[in-house]
């Protein structure tokens, strides 16, 4: 009786408590279009009080204390909003906010710096972002050509279409260093490359709200290979953004690109949105030199002209998504997408013909304030792809062939063949690729904030399978071309939790940590802290961070045109100078670790005064295990792992005089013991006028690496040879934009842009550009241990990768409330400059544009 008389009690003193308070509801809404906010997030200011908008927009905070109190409103993408409002007892206040689309660097709100929403200048790493009006004025197709203007990302184009990201050096022709994702999906390709989509991806630019760039470690929140950065492309919702887009594009170079984008709401449960692109062009013409003849009975070794099947490229992508709203505030999303692609892309070897490539997804999600899970499929298809390189090889040295084809023995395997008989020895498997791998992940995240005590929460646990499937084309998974073998499958499990408290004196520290088994690596940690000091409209940033880099499924067991292998379990293989018989004569190759990346980051982000923002970020890392790109190996390859390599299918099998094996050589990939690298990114924002603005950005970066220092010495040849020291970055790029907004009665805009790149050396597998050897056949020279030198042959040198400064210009003017046209420039002067390895000259490129845009009206 007593119990029940003091729940009682206590029931009638929470009741009386509530009479104290009020509530305060109201709408969110866009200030521009005046379409109501979904997810907006709405808090009372030093209160453990809060909520998320529904889907017209309305919110409701309820037991908010009597008296004065300052409401704060946030969205992705827009600024935030703060007003204070008188709450009576027992009574209602409405209060309804009109947010703006972020103009002013730093005043917009971010989510992949740490999970959840943020103020840019708050966030506490160095994080980019590209905006819708980015977009909207970009007058192209392909949304990476807007990388080239991000503080600390490198740029590459390797032609028409083809572009290429990397972050803080060390960059290669397979490069999976910044991880890649679309609404929270990782978008990497599936199975055996591992690499960024990129061109390849789904989701077309007008269905693209906004892209956030993260740089530095970052496997605390988003697991392993996420190490040197993160790339997280956010889509447009429906119900925010419905109506009608057509787009078309056209260029120079035959470049013409038909786009569609239509969003509907089609009820308070329900609204659905389809995307789809037609691109297509043609590359520009280059013709790399390959390497045929042996000397022998294939004639004098030589260069000849790669044989190119078409410089054409073409794209076909679209998407489908249905938004289910179980309640006001939490959806259920459907979405599928793929792309199917032809065009010209680089390898370690050469490049390959991608005739058909397939990039698919399924993906469900479940999205509410608390709680987000997902669980989805990703799975590519080769289609008719091949080396261009072997391919060319094989044909040009069968029908040149001295020996008969009905000699026996030698003459099926060497003997000539007629061009019809060559064309299909060329495109066996092995030169041509086969593929069907798949990937599955699952993911469920929690947050919560308790404000009162300025604590915040995310804790996330994901799993990952990898199942790749090359019929021994381009992984060791098969004995035999074009036949199923063994198969690889890789599995992660992983979790993380976050935890961010605010301190007085306006510091915060952020603490995260994850752990993750690999089936191949075992368990990995991977902690991040941050101390986070606010200075008016500004932030000053101390952070430590640990990274794991596993080694991606094509580093592991690469079989790729008999010259690069993969080194997970090791690569069996004949040195030169041994005897090719003698068993005791074989070596292993020490099979890769896990890399490692510890970084310190120091940094400043903010609003100097109204006119001026300032980013500067500065970095050391130090790396455990680091991952080289593909080194040269002097000796003859027999097997990774079990499966055995044959000599004939090697592209540098060497000879055998006296007993001892000369001139072989295969490329792989190694661990050094440690790398040190060290950096600075600077980005410097002007704003003349509300509408007339200059941005500079300028990124340094160095490292150990280029020490002749034996630590360097990956291959444990006992030397340290100049493609085992390089950079393979500029140390010096910086880029810049004058931007002209909202002229003549706000309906033109015209950019100006500038970027500089400094002259580099590159090595990548069989891939070199070097300034010392420009204009010749490629080569390393390395000084064995008795003193003896050897040279290990690569592609034809074109000469270093950089060293150029180019204008770009673009503008664009609304014709009515629907039409809009724009037009841009690339390289205005038309600067002759290789950006990447086996890749054309890049010329100017120009091309206008015409959208239009009708609204949905029910």
């Amino acid at each position: 009786m007593k119990q029940l008389l003091l729940t009682i009690i206590g029931i009638f003193l929470s009741i009386a408590a509530f009479a104290q308070n009020g509530k305060i509801t109201g709408k969110i809404k866009d200030s521009e279009s005046g379409n109501t906010l979904l997810g907006a997030t709405v808090r009372v200011k030093g209160k453990n009080i809060g909520t998320t908008s529904g889907s017209d927009g309305s919110f409701s905070l309820a037991n908010v204390p009597a008296g004065k109190q300052t409401i704060i409103a946030t969205f992705v993408g827009y600024g935030s909003m703060s007003k204070d409002v008188n709450v009576s007892e027992g009574e209602t206040t409405n209060v309804d906010f009109s947010l703006e689309v972020s103009t002013i660097l730093g005043d917009e709100i971010v989510v992949s710096a740490t999970r959840r929403p943020e103020k840019l200048t708050q966030a506490p790493a160095s994080i980019s972002v590209i905006t819708a009006k980015d977009l909207d004025q970009l007058a192209s197709f392909n949304v990476g050509e807007l990388a080239s203007k991000i503080q600390g990302v490198e740029f590459v184009r390797t032609g028409v279409n083809g572009v290429g990201i990397n972050a803080r050096g060390f960059n290669n022709a397979f490069n999976a260093k910044v991880l890649a994702m679309t609404d929270g999906r990782n978008s990497m390709m599936a199975g055996g490359s591992g690499l960024a989509a990129g061109i390849m991806n789904t989701i077309i630019k007008e269905d693209v709200e906004r892209v956030e760039v993260v740089l530095g470690p970052n496997s605390a929140l988003y697991g392993p290979n996420a190490h040197n950065g993160v790339v997280n492309t956010i889509s447009k919702d429906p119900r925010r953004y419905q109506g009608t887009t057509f787009a078309i594009d056209a260029g120079n170079q035959s470049v013409l690109s038909f786009r569609l984008r239509h969003a509907m709401k089609l009820s308070d449960k329900f609204a659905f949105k389809v995307t789809a692109e037609h691109t297509q062009g043609e590359d520009f013409t280059f013709n790399d030199s390959v390497y045929v003849g042996n000397g022998s009975y294939y004639g004098a070794v030589r260069a000849v002209p790669e044989i190119v099947k078409t410089f054409q490229f073409k794209h076909q992508r679209g998407e489908a998504a249905l938004y289910y709203s179980v309640t006001p505030k939490s959806d259920i999303i459907v979405s599928y997408g793929a792309s199917v692609n032809s065009f010209l892309a680089v390898n370690n070897v050469g490049r390959n013909q991608i005739d058909g490539w397939k990039f698919s997804y399924l993906q469900g999600r479940y999205v509410s304030p608390r709680l987000f899970a997902q669980l989805y499929y990703t799975w590519t298809n080769v289609g008719d792809s091949y080396g261009i390189a072997s391919y060319t090889r094989d044909y040009t040295n069968r029908v040149n062939s001295t020996i008969p084809a009905s000699t026996p023995g030698l003459g099926p395997i060497v003997g000539k063949l007629t061009p019809d008989e060559a064309q299909t020895f060329a495109l066996r498997y092995g030169n041509k690729f086969k593929e069907a791998s798949g990937r599955l992940n699952s993911e469920i995240q929690y947050n919560n904030a308790w404000d009162n005590i300025g604590l915040n929460m995310v804790a996330s646990l994901s799993y990952q399978k990898d199942s790749p499937n090359t019929y021994g084309t381009s992984l060791a998974d098969s004995n035999v071309p074009g036949t199923e073998g063994s198969l690889i499958s890789v599995e992660q499990v992983g979790g993380a939790v976050q935890l961010e408290k605010t301190l007085p004196a306006q510091f915060k520290i952020v603490g995260a940590a994850r752990v993750d088994n690999h089936s191949v690596f075992g368990n990995l940690f991977a902690p991040k802290i941050a101390i986070v000091k606010t200075v008016k409209d500004g932030s000053f940033r101390l952070t430590y961070g640990r990274a794991n880099a596993a080694p991606i499924i094509l580093f592991q067991s690469a079989n790729v045109f008999g010259i690069v292998f993969g080194n997970g379990n090791g690569v069996n293989y004949i040195p030169n100078g041994a005897n090719p018989a003698d068993p005791a004569a074989v070596k292993v190759t020490d099979k890769l670790k896990v890399e490692q990346i510890g970084t310190w980051e120091v940094g400043y982000k903010g609003t100097i005064s109204k006119k001026l923002y300032i980013d500067v970020n500065g970095y050391y890392g130090r790396t455990e295990n680091f991952l080289s790109p593909a080194i040269t190996v002097g000796g003859r390859a027999l097997s990774v792992g079990n499966i055995s390599i044959p000599t004939q299918n090697l592209l540098l099998p060497g000879t055998v005089t006296n007993n001892a094996l000369a001139g072989a050589a295969f490329s792989t990939y190694f661990n050094y013991g440690q790398v040190d690298a060290w950096g600075v990114d600077l980005g410097i924002n002007y704003y003349f006028t509300k509408d007339i603005s200059l941005g500079v950005k300028y990124s340094y970066f160095n490292s150990d690496i280029t020490d002749d220092n034996i630590k360097n010495d990956a291959n444990r040849d006992g030397y340290v040879s100049t493609e085992e020291k390089s950079l393979n970055t500029p140390k010096n790029r910086v880029a810049a934009t004058l931007s002209f907004q909202n002229l003549l009665d706000k309906k033109l805009y015209v950019n100006l842009s500038m970027r500089a790149v400094e002259s580099f050396d590159f090595y990548s597998g069989s891939q070199i550009g070097t300034e010392a050897g420009a204009g010749k056949r490629g080569v390393v020279t390395a000084t064995l241990a008795n003193g003896s030198k050897v040279n290990y042959l690569k592609n034809f040198d074109y000469g270093p990768l950089g060293g150029f400064t180019t204008f770009d210009v673009s503008a664009g003017y609304m014709l009515t409330k629907t039409f809009t046209v724009g037009a841009a420039m690339s390289n205005i002067f038309n600067t002759k400059q290789r950006e990447f390895v086996g890749s054309p000259l890049i010329g100017r490129l120009f091309s206008v544009e015409l959208k239009a845009h009708v609204p949905y009206k029910k």
